[in-house]
């Protein structure tokens, strides 16, 4: 496994994506520092948009045509004894770890610098790096089960779009309309089940809940937060995030298993 993963690593790099991933970052922050307003929450708050709208796409476009490119040589890998447990998780950390080292160099090393002489916003940008990873991990797993099932790359590639585009814009659309549509009824938990139903519905509920930018929480954010309070949702989100990643993960891995070369 140790020797698939630094393979992908180093045919991540040389295929230059990771480069162009972390330069189109490191590029925006450089825009939103200089450009953009320079109070310390709002910029926060706007990195934090542009990385979980940019993250979440690049994870699950890039890892999904990665997976499925690479299957003519991932035959010849298990035709010389290498397992398929070993290629399929040497692949998941290699371009897992890829596209962290891409995100750290093009996000984290700018935001240091950025946030150096205000420690509190510091750390709240070092969580963000840190959900950030946690978000890679999910999408790229997302991207493995959908290209489990499916060996068409227009096809995966089309249904990466949609799963984006569900996670980013049309939950809270369902989230909202459930709550207008419902009022009259005590529907506090399960719009409570529902926002576990969104990581990156969660990361962006945990960062706001430490600053003071509570009106842009959304209902689903005022509504975790009344409910389970501010340990609750630091519990809910770290668990949660750990099942958005694992189950994918194992559904993947099974179905890779009894996929026919």
């Amino acid at each position: 496994m140790k020797e698939i993963l630094l393979f992908e690593i180093k045919e991540n790099i040389r295929s230059r994506w990771i480069f162009i991933y972390s330069g189109l970052l490191a590029i925006v922050m450089l825009v939103l520092s200089f450009f953009g307003d320079q109070n310390g929450i709002r910029l926060l708050v706007s990195i934090m948009n542009l990385t979980l709208i940019v993250i979440p796409l690049y994870s699950i476009t890039f890892s999904g045509m990665t997976f499925l490119e690479s299957m003519p040589f991932s035959e010849v890998l298990l035709s010389k004894s290498v397992s398929r447990k070993s290629l399929f998780f040497g692949k998941f950390l290699g371009i897992t770890t890829s596209l962290s080292i891409g995100l750290v160099f093009g996000l984290g090393v700018p935001g240091f610098f950025l946030f150096l002489n205000d420690p509190k916003y510091l750390f709240l940008f070092f969580e963000l790096l840190i959900f950030g990873i946690f978000l890679t991990n999910i999408f790229v797993a997302l991207s493995f089960l959908i290209a489990s099932f499916l060996r068409r790359g227009e096809i995966v590639l089309t249904i990466s779009l949609l799963a984006w585009l569900y996670f980013f814009i049309f939950f809270d659309a369902i989230v909202f309309m459930l709550s207008l549509y419902l009022g009259d009824y005590p529907i506090e938990i399960p719009s409570l089940i529902i926002i576990l139903l969104n990581p990156i519905d969660l990361v962006r509920i945990f960062i706001l809940l430490q600053t003071s930018s509570a009106a842009l929480l959304g209902f689903s954010g005022a509504l975790l937060l009344k409910n389970v309070g501010m340990l609750g949702v630091f519990l809910i989100a770290f668990v949660f995030l750990s099942l958005w990643v694992s189950i994918p993960l194992f559904v993947s891995y099974k179905r890779f298993l009894k996929r026919n070369f």
